[in-house]
């Protein structure tokens, strides 16, 4: 029962982290002599973010355009009556600085939000601007230390998740390639082919996402080295899984080509739906194995699958030739070469 409690409170940290925050910075704003302790608070509501990077660097951005927009206001109240005029005027400097600075769009809101409440308040009063100040660090802290040392977000189990799909379908569209080429590589399925393929290639890209965002909640994490350890390898498999996409992309769309000159026998026809299904078994022996692994195990697997000896030294020039060939054809050009053409 002890566990199971422990992993709730564990895996729903988007559930009490910001209410733990906003108490915390509510308790230390007023404890800091503040006279609006709701500052402190909504600065912490707004920084817990869905990783702890982003949480730093939301939290960052607020304090700087909080501190920026209460210094500018200050320096130009005196001088200024409070209407819709001079709070345009503000508001535009300080844009027009932030876009010259080149800096994020973040800042842009948290200066104009400083500008527009310190205007309508420091006449009245005085002690809000400094207590803008403090309540905003105060909550910003608290927010990252809440989110970085109490459970910070873990994606790696669900990148783990995701990619183990992926290499699952990966595998059986290199045996859904390998019937289509068995059955001549007819131009009909092409299209349920490349349907499928864009559904993959999705895959790859939520995969992909998860993996960053793992990285994004371990950059700042102080007790997390086995699992950025675990983190390098699941990099290293992504890589292997673009690498075996991008692969098979290649490898359809060189059979399609091949079929459409009219030199694809029968035989080799077959030859080529064996090596797809052959290659498909590799890939599932990969992550149902020691591929997609926690524990840092690599296994091997072995394919009898190499090109004639006499192409070894025309395999290099054959795969210059059609990529060549491909840039050509998608920017508009005439290729020069084709498969029933032998390299010079």
């Amino acid at each position: 029962m002890s566990n199971n409690l422990w992993n709730t409170i564990k895996n729903s940290g988007v559930v009490w982290k910001m209410p733990l925050a906003a108490a915390l910075s509510w308790e230390a704003a007023k404890w800091a002599g503040s006279s609006h302790p709701y500052l402190a608070p909504l600065t912490a509501i707004l920084s817990v973010q869905a990783t702890v990077s982003q949480s730093m660097q939301f939290a960052w951005q607020r304090v700087l355009g909080t501190v920026a927009g209460v210094l500018l206001t200050l320096c130009v109240t005196p001088w200024l009556p409070l209407n819709g005029w001079s709070i345009g005027a503000c508001l535009f400097v300080a844009a027009f600085a932030i876009q010259r600075l080149k800096l994020d769009h973040t800042m842009v809101t948290q200066v104009a939000l400083s500008i527009l409440l310190v205007l309508f308040f420091q006449h009245k009063m005085p002690s809000y601007s400094l207590d803008r100040i403090r309540d905003t660090i105060i909550g910003a802290v608290l927010a990252v230390l809440v989110q970085a040392l109490l459970f910070p977000p873990d994606s790696i189990p669900s990148a783990k998740q995701k990619m183990t799909r992926f290499a699952d379908h990966l595998a059986s569209h290199f045996i859904k390639a390998g019937q289509w080429v068995e059955k001549g590589c007819p131009p009909s399925e092409a299209q349920t082919l490349k349907w499928t393929w864009q559904a993959l290639f999705q895959e790859l890209h939520q995969a992909t996402t998860e993996l960053d965002k793992a990285a994004q909640s371990l950059r700042y994490h102080p007790f997390a080295a086995k699992k950025r350890d675990l983190l390098n390898r699941l990099t290293r498999q992504m890589e292997q899984l673009r690498s075996g996409y991008a692969n098979l992309s290649d490898m359809i769309r060189v059979l399609g080509q091949w079929s459409r000159t009219g030199h694809f026998t029968r035989e080799q026809q077959q030859q080529w739906a064996a090596h797809l299904q052959e290659l498909a078994q590799v890939i599932k022996r990969w992550h149902t194995g020691p591929g997609i692994s926690t524990d840092g195990s690599a296994g091997k697997v072995s394919l009898s699958l190499q090109a004639p000896a006499h192409w070894e030294q025309e395999q290099y020039p054959l795969a210059l030739y059609m990529n060549a060939g491909q840039l050509l054809q998608d920017f508009g050009g005439e290729s020069a070469f084709s498969l029933s053409r032998s390299s010079p």
